[in-house]
């Protein structure tokens, strides 16, 4: 107590309130530098002069969810195939190259974007940075190496039906989006990925790497002449294959938000029921949601944290700690370009699994019902913001955010401006998002489990707390 109250003291002797204490010096942060290379491709940079390596990324603005119809999984193949060689070396001797100067090499592909990231010793980026290019830009693509990556995206398709967590949110999304693009598996499907062959690569690739598609954003200990060396390489003035969002070439009708489409053919609108020969039931309980431009946005992604997020959310506690229900439940929610979702997943014995559902709509109906206090609201903004402030203390997180932030909503957002949409989140908004989104009466409930569970009598139970 005397130590609190010393600090309570020197605090106020500073004339500083504690609310704002370690936000003030983020208001002024210095955007990313800048610069569109010839050829239409922005490279970000963020200098850092704590940082000891360097990482840079390299960023498509199109993923899976643009693919064209009939080649779902295209753009996480070319993901797998770039790193099986180039022009002038086998995919041997990439690898050895990057192991002899100690950089870490990974690459991922999401619905929004596909990435291939590096981090590296200074001393050594301008050699990785340079086969990092040569990787990507001048691929061999050897038939022999095609079929023999089609085997391994395969086994990847299949270690990932064997993943409940990861089965089960494919159904529940291609469920819930329909006919929207953003309902395909990333990885795409077997008889789809067995089709891909050499020169329908490289026509995808063209597409895909083309300037106007590309974002280099680097981070860290960068020093004199690295921005200048990255520009060269990834000023491509002679590419001019057009790419971008508008890469889709089939129209799709999008859902309104927080409605599901009751149109589906035998199928119970607000549940699905797959078996699977394991112990646990996992499930997924949610609603369409928003796009990450809708002006709900902010309010969306602090209810998700109210209701499921921390230890101290409303189902965290009422599951978990107060009934026993599961050992892991949280809430989540998926923004994308037109459309989204929000979601409680986790995993429960089977004979739990009703009373669980119970639970999570009661306390849905009690927030809709029953608000809450302003006090909930301020820790959860609390919480946010830290989360916000945390993940910029990394070179990685930096790089990410940059090139995120150029993709997404094609300029800087400072974490004073974040903060400042947290802070004017009202209880009101937060209701209203929870009636609109979390409706308890229209929710989707996907379950994977060791029998196939038959639905209720009334899918949607009156329940109230």
């Amino acid at each position: 107590m005397v130590v609190e109250a010393a600090v309570a003291a020197a605090v106020r002797a500073a004339g500083v309130r504690p609310s704002r204490m370690n936000l003030d010096p983020y208001r002024n942060e210095t955007p990313p530098r800048r610069e569109v290379l010839p050829g239409g491709a922005v490279l970000l940079s963020v200098p850092m002069r704590t940082a000891h390596a360097v990482t840079l990324g390299v960023w498509l603005r199109t993923g899976s969810q643009d693919e064209p119809s009939g080649l779902d999984g295209v753009s996480h193949f070319l993901e797998h195939i770039l790193f099986k060689g180039t022009m002038k070396r086998s995919a041997l001797e990439v690898a050895e190259t990057f192991d002899r100067m100690g950089a870490a090499v990974d690459a991922f592909t999401t619905k929004d974007m596909v990435a291939f990231t590096i981090k590296v010793l200074p001393e050594f980026f301008v050699e990785a940075v340079s086969l990092l290019g040569e990787m990507l830009f001048e691929p061999e693509l050897d038939p022999k190496l095609v079929i023999l990556e089609q085997d391994v995206v395969c086994e990847e398709i299949q270690e990932a039906l064997d993943t409940p967590e990861d089965r089960l949110h494919d159904a529940f999304a291609g469920r819930l989006y329909g006919s929207n693009a953003r309902g395909r598996p990333i990885l795409g499907r077997p008889g789809v990925v067995r089709t891909f062959n050499p020169d329908l690569l490289r026509q995808q690739h063209r597409r895909l790497f083309a300037p106007a598609n590309l974002v280099v954003s680097m981070a860290g200990n960068i020093m004199d002449g690295f921005h200048e060396v990255v520009a060269e390489i990834f000023a491509r003035p002679d590419m001019t294959e057009p790419a971008g969002p508008g890469f889709v070439e089939d129209e799709t009708t999008t859902p309104a938000a927080a409605f599901i489409d009751l149109a589906l053919d035998e199928a119970d609108p607000f549940r699905l029921d797959m078996a699977s020969p394991i112990i646990q039931t996992y499930f997924e309980i949610g609603n369409l949601g928003i796009p990450f431009h809708h002006e709900d946005r902010v309010p969306v992604f602090l209810l998700t944290n109210i209701l499921g997020g921390g230890m101290s959310s409303r189902i965290f506690q009422a599951v978990r700690e107060r009934e026993g229900l599961a050992y892991t439940v949280y809430n989540y929610s998926d923004m994308g370009r037109d459309i989204g979702l929000v979601s409680c997943a986790g995993s429960c014995s089977p004979d739990k699994l009703e009373r669980l559902e119970d639970v999570i709509r009661m306390e849905y109906y009690r927030l809709i019902s029953e608000s809450m206090m302003v006090a909930e609201l301020d820790s959860n903004r609390a919480q946010i913001k830290s989360q916000v402030i945390f993940s910029l203390e990394g070179m990685v997180n930096q790089m990410y955010r940059a090139a995120r932030n150029e993709i997404l909503y094609g300029r800087f957002l400072p974490v004073s401006e974040l903060v400042d949409l947290v802070d004017v989140v009202s209880v009101d908004d937060i209701v209203r998002c929870a009636k609109s989104y979390f409706n308890p009466d229209s929710l989707l409930v996907a379950v994977l489990g060791p029998e196939s569970f038959s639905p209720r009598s009334d899918p949607r139970p009156s329940v109230t707390p």
